[in-house]
């Protein structure tokens, strides 16, 4: 396990998976949910919180050239703060957030992972700044380094 801890949260080499495979975002959810879990990130029980907040307030996001989907859960399902990145070998449907109805296909998952409520506003208002830099999103989507996304999140977060 490689493990850097920045600016408030751990970045764990291990919670990056590149070129994933699953076939829904439940799948995937649960998979990294569960390993966010075990690794004791996140406390038991926010494996059903995150597929449950992904019901209520989808976040599917199209930045217009990669789909990006930043799901989360609240604090109090939280041990430590960090972030979860599935780059995916070929995208999944995600509802678009927002309440807009329709979807949005997505080959770039951020779940975060925060234990206060400050860091995550201040979490998501940087990584929307990131999902508007293209040259950014096709460097995570691209690369076979997950050192490389640990360095992009930890410049830019």
């Amino acid at each position: 396990m490689d493990t850097a801890s920045t600016k408030g949260f751990i970045l764990d080499q291990d919670l990056i998976e590149l070129k994933a495979t699953y076939t829904t975002k439940e799948e995937l959810l649960t998979k990294l949910a569960t390993k966010l879990e075990e690794k004791g990130y996140a406390k038991k029980g926010y494996r059903e919180a995150l597929l449950q907040r992904e019901v209520d307030y989808p976040t599917g996001i199209n930045t217009g050239t990669i789909g990006v989907a930043i799901p989360h859960t609240d604090a109090i399902h939280v041990n430590e703060t960090t972030i979860a990145v599935a780059v995916l070998q070929d995208g999944i449907e995600f509802e678009e957030m927002g309440g807009l109805d329709g979807t949005v296909n997505v080959e770039i998952v951020l779940i975060l992972v925060v234990n206060e409520p400050k860091l995550h506003l201040s979490f998501l208002q940087k990584l929307m700044g990131i999902f508007q830099e293209e040259e950014t999103l096709r460097t995570i989507k691209n690369t076979e380094d997950p050192g490389e996304i640990e360095r992009i999140l930890t410049s830019l977060i």
